[in-house]
């Protein structure tokens, strides 16, 4: 008497595939935190009229009251920013800088660390201000 073998097929259940890649997706969407620039706090002064920018190649430079320079969160002493931004200008030749000082400011710090700009060869420049309402 001959025994027959029967071949035995071997399947990876993939009825609940699409429910667990579903749970996945829901879960990543509900852990991701978006990183907004944070800078540092400045009150920043009004404009009559305002025009937006292109976010592409933009590098945010936040002037503090107190003499306090932040570049992409990163915090410094005016002398370094002219080191950085010729570092950032390497990298991308198109950088645009959004500069946000506070009102309280004194014009000379601001003046410093326009120079130290004008000295990394970064000439794109973009003051961020407050749309006055009325």
């Amino acid at each position: 008497m001959k025994l027959k073998r029967e071949k035995v097929h071997s399947k990876i259940p993939t009825d609940s595939m699409a429910d667990i890649a579903f749970l996945l997706l829901v879960f990543f969407m509900v852990t991701t935190i978006f990183r907004a620039e944070t800078g540092l706090r400045v009150i920043i002064p009004q404009a009559e009229a305002s025009r937006k920018i292109p976010t592409k190649n933009l590098s945010y430079v936040w002037v503090a009251m107190n003499g306090i320079v932040s570049i992409d969160d990163a915090l410094m002493t005016k002398e370094k920013v002219g080191d950085i931004m010729a570092r950032k200008r390497q990298i991308n030749p198109d950088i645009i800088i959004s500069v946000k000082c506070d009102k309280s400011t004194d014009y000379e710090f601001v003046e410093d660390v326009f120079d130290e700009f004008v000295e990394a060869g970064v000439l794109k420049l973009s003051l961020a201000t407050k749309k006055k309402r009325g």
